[in-house]
C-alpha cells in the first residue's frame, strides 16, 4: 500500500502510486517516478496537495488494510449523483418547481444506486472532492446521500424503532419501517432550496441580511420545489435537514424527540460534508477535527448522538497510508481502521524524528495503538492533533458534551 505524503515531502526517484488528477485531467500518472522539476512544479501549483507514493517495503513488514474498493464506490456513486442533481439544476433554471415526472426519474436512478451499493459494500466510507467551486452543490448532495444511505444502512433497527416511535399506528410493517428510498431521495435534495443563492458559495465577503434570511429559509423553499404528490417523507427531510437536537436548528426549532429519525440522520452526514469541504470563503477542517468536535461538542446538542457514534464507525480520520507524527517524535503510517476507537489507529513506524525513512533494519511490525496507551498521535501532515488528547472516547460508552455554540454562529459555521 502507499504512503501519502504531503507535496512538501516528495523526494526525486519516489513513484506515484495512482494518477494524480485535477478535475478529469490526469497531471501525471500512475507509475510515474518523480523528477526534481516536476516536485518543483507540484509545490507551486498545489501547495496543500497530498501524494500517495508507493513503497513495497513497507508491505513487507505488515499488512495494510485496503480501502481501494471503498474508494471505487464512493467515486461511482459521486458521479451517479452529480449528473443527476446536475440534471435537477439545469430543469430548475428553466422552471419554478419540479414535475412528478422529474422525481419518478430520480427514484428510477437512484434504485439503482441503492442496488449498487447494497452489492458493493464499504467498510469505510471515502468521500470524493474537486476544485470545482461552481459544482459544489451537485457535489455535496452527492457526497450527503452516499453518507445517509451508508448510516441508515448500519442502524435499520433503530430506524425502524424510531420510525414506529413516530408513527400513530400500533405497528409497522418492517419491509415499510427499513424502506430507506425516501431517505436517500431526501438526502439528495436536501439542499435544493440553496439553487437559488448558489453564488453564496462562490464569494469571500459576508453575507448580507437578503442572504442569511434565504439560507435560513431554503428548507421550507426547497420542499416547495417538490411535486405536490412528492412522498411526504421526503419532503420532511428536505424541510427538517437543518433542525437541531436541542431544538436551536431551523426554520421550525424542532427539538430531537419530534424528529424524524431520517432528518436526524441527513443532519449528521449534511454537517460532516459541508464542514470536511472547501469552500471560496473557508478552508476545510480536516475530518478528524470534524469528528472530534461532532462527538465531544455536538452529540446530543445538535445531532442525535447515536447516528454521530455511528458516522465515526464508518468514517475514519485517517486514511490508510496517513503519515502521523507520534508523541515520540517518529513518524509512522497509518495501517488499519480502528472502529471502535477511530483515534487509536493500528500504525507502523517507518521514519525518524526529522521524518526520514528509517534503515530497513530497524523498521518493527505494526502498533495497536489501541493496546499502547503511552503514544500518542500529535501531528498530521501540518495539523497539530493534540486536541486529540485531552482524554479518550470509545464509541462504546455515551458522551455528554457540553455546549457547542449558538444557532447564529452555527449558520456561519455550515455556510459562510
Amino acid at each position: 500500500m502507499p504512503v501519502i505524503l504531503h507535496v512538501d515531502e516528495l523526494e526525486p526517484g519516489m513513484r506515484l502510486f495512482q494518477a494524480l488528477l485535477r478535475g478529469n485531467q490526469v497531471v501525471l500518472p500512475a507509475g510515474k517516478t518523480l523528477e526534481e522539476w516536476e516536485i518543483n512544479s507540484l509545490r507551486r501549483r498545489f501547495p496543500d496537495l497530498r501524494v500517495r507514493i508507493g513503497d513495497p517495503i513497507l508491505d513487507e513488514l505488515g499488512e495494510f488494510e485496503d480501502d481501494g474498493a471503498n474508494d471505487e464506490v464512493a467515486a461511482t456513486v459521486n458521479r451517479r449523483m452529480s449528473r443527476l442533481m446536475s440534471s435537477v439544476r439545469h430543469k430548475l433554471s428553466s422552471r419554478t418547481a419540479l414535475d412528478a415526472s422529474d422525481l419518478a426519474g430520480l427514484q428510477q436512478a437512484i434504485a439503482s444506486v441503492i442496488s449498487y451499493l447494497a452489492e458493493h459494500p464499504v467498510t469505510a466510507a471515502i468521500l470524493t472532492r474537486s476544485e470545482d467551486w461552481s459544482g459544489y452543490l451537485q457535489e455535496h448532495a452527492a457526497n450527503v446521500f452516499y453518507l445517509s444511505l451508508l448510516i441508515g444502512n448500519a442502524v435499520r433497527e433503530y430506524v425502524y424503532r424510531e420510525r414506529v416511535r413516530l408513527t400513530a399506528a400500533r405497528s409497522l410493517a418492517v419491509r415499510y419501517g427499513m424502506n430507506l428510498t425516501p431517505l436517500a431521495v431526501g438526502a439528495l435534495l436536501h439542499d435544493i432550496g440553496m439553487l437559488r443563492i448558489a453564488h453564496v458559495y462562490e464569494q469571500n465577503e459576508p453575507l448580507d441580511e437578503e442572504d442569511r434570511r434565504r439560507i435560513r429559509e431554503h428548507p421550507l423553499f426547497g420542499e416547495s420545489l417538490l411535486p405536490p404528490d412528492a412522498d411526504a417523507l421526503v419532503k420532511m427531510v428536505v424541510r427538517t435537514h437543518h433542525e437541531q437536537t436541542d431544538g436551536s436548528g431551523y426554520p421550525l426549532r424542532l427539538p430531537g424527540h419530534k424528529q424524524h429519525v431520517f432528518s436526524r440522520i441527513v443532519r449528521v452526514a449534511d454537517a460532516f460534508d459541508a464542514a470536511t469541504s472547501d469552500k471560496v470563503y473557508a478552508r476545510a477542517k480536516s475530518p478528524a477535527r470534524v469528528l472530534w468536535e461532532m462527538l465531544t461538542q455536538g452529540a446530543g446538542k445538535q445531532y442525535d448522538a447515536a447516528l454521530v457514534k455511528i458516522l465515526m464507525s464508518l468514517v475514519q480520520p485517517f486514511p490508510i497510508g496517513a503519515k502521523v507524527r507520534l508523541s515520540t517524535g517518529q513518524y509512522a503510517v497509518v495501517t488499519r481502521h480502528n472502529r471502535k476507537q477511530p483515534f487509536r489507529p493500528t500504525v507502523l513506524v517507518a521514519f525518524d524524528e526529522n521524518g526520514k525513512r528509517l534503515p530497513r533494519r530497524e523498521l518493527r511490525p505494526p502498533i495497536d495503538l489501541a493496546k499502547n496507551e503511552n503514544l500518542r498521535l500529535t501531528m498530521f501532515g501540518r495539523e497539530d492533533l493534540g486536541f486529540l488528547n485531552g482524554g479518550e472516547i470509545d464509541l462504546d460508552r455515551s458522551v455528554d458534551p457540553p455546549d457547542f455554540r449558538q444557532h447564529d454562529e452555527l449558520l456561519a459555521y455550515a455556510y459562510p
